[in-house]
């Protein structure tokens, strides 16, 4: 290899691609065979509080009976069961626990009372019932 090409290789290629036009395109992809997905059929359980369909379960929460609630109708029971106040926040802070916030002197939020509402067997069970509805 002479001097000159290897320093073309080196440095770079200055010279523009070589356009071509769309026919002489050749596009490439993965072909996959016919892959068996389990198809789900949401579940429509009853609000064990407002008595309504649940039209999509995962913004559900399990009770600790086994039944379902929206998550707006638990946060609108949680909110008059300990009596949240204006000036305080109500929010789901994960892994079924539910926490009231006050804002301290600095502004900052302060957890006041941490509610735990769903145990880890009402979501398994939960995890199950939608498992259960997957063809």
């Amino acid at each position: 290899m002479d001097n000159r090409k290897r320093k073309r290789s080196r440095g770079g290629d200055n010279r523009k691609p070589q356009q071509q036009n769309a026919s002489s395109q050749v596009r490439k992809h993965m072909a996959f065979d016919d892959l068996d997905v389990p198809q789900v059929n949401e579940p429509r359980p009853v609000c064990s509080i407002c008595g309504q369909n649940i039209d999509f379960i995962a913004e559900a929460i399990s009770e600790s009976d086994g039944s379902f609630s929206h998550f707006d109708c638990v946060l609108e029971k949680l909110r008059k069961e300990y009596q949240v106040k204006e000036d305080e926040t109500l929010s789901y802070v994960g892994h079924g626990n539910f926490a009231v916030f006050a804002k301290d002197a600095e502004g900052k939020l302060t957890i006041k009372t941490r509610i735990p509402y769903e145990s880890k067997d009402s979501y398994d069970g939960a995890k199950r019932f939608v498992e259960g509805s997957k063809q």
